[in-house]
C-alpha cells in the first residue's frame, strides 16, 4: 500500500486529478456492495475532507454569483451540523 501511496505522491496534480477520474467508478461499485462496511470506514475521512475543503468551495460558489447563505445551510446539511 505505501508503494501505490508514493507512486501517487509522485504523479503531478493533473495526473492526480486523471487518475481519481478513473478510480471513483470503481471506488462507487465499491460501496455499493458493502454499503455499511463502507459508510463506517470511509464517513469519517469524506467529512474531514469536506469540513477541509468548505472555505475554497464557498469561495468558488460566491465568485459564481451563488447564494451563500443557501450553499453554507446546505453544506451544513450535508455535514449533518444544525
Amino acid at each position: 500500500m505505501e508503494n501505490l501511496l508514493n507512486q501517487f505522491k509522485a504523479l503531478s496534480n493533473e495526473e492526480k486529478v486523471t487518475f481519481m477520474k478513473e478510480a471513483m467508478p470503481h471506488m462507487a461499485e465499491i460501496v455499493k456492495s458493502e454499503p455499511q462496511k463502507m459508510m463506517s470506514e470511509m464517513m469519517p475521512v469524506c467529512m474531514k475532507m469536506m469540513s477541509e475543503m468548505m472555505p475554497f468551495c464557498m469561495n468558488m460558489m460566491k465568485s459564481k454569483g451563488m447564494d451563500m447563505e443557501k450553499m453554507h445551510s446546505m453544506m451544513k446539511n450535508m455535514m449533518g451540523q444544525p
